[in-house]
């Protein structure tokens, strides 16, 4: 199937098309230019309900020993945010996270709530205090 030139009922703009087949291309989900069709990569990326970069981040994860970590953060991901800043209370909330700060970025940093969420059981005074909207 040409998907640039299929009879979409409402076409999203070219340009959206272009870009999702270039990620497409790069993440491995499709074949060359010439031939559109999943790999097989792609063919299990599109069994999840994923953004499909998270997809195969989430696939992958067993390369490195890691699946549990990238779940959980993947997880983390796909919900809005777990951490709530209240209004006029910014400068409180970001000192309440610096706990969970890591220099190796925000993903790592979200992994850290988790697993301090994980560890209290999930109890609503650690998210009141923390900040946390008890999402997670």
């Amino acid at each position: 199937t040409d998907i640039m030139n299929f009879d979409f009922m409402d076409p999203p703009p070219r340009e959206s098309l272009k870009h999702a087949l270039e990620t497409l291309l790069i993440l491995s989900a499709v074949g060359t230019t010439e031939n559109l069709q999943l790999t097989p990569l792609g063919q299990k990326m599109a069994h999840f309900p994923l953004d499909p970069k998270l997809a195969k981040v989430v696939l992958k994860a067993s390369d490195f020993e890691c699946g549990e970590e990238i779940l959980s953060i993947v997880s983390m991901l796909t919900v809005e945010s777990v951490l709530y800043s209240p209004h006029g209370k910014r400068d409180s909330a970001g000192a309440a996270w610096k706990k969970f700060y890591s220099p190796d970025g925000d993903h790592l940093m979200l992994l850290a709530i988790f697993r301090a969420y994980k560890k209290v059981k999930g109890n609503s005074a650690w998210c009141k205090e923390n900040l946390s909207t008890g999402a997670t």
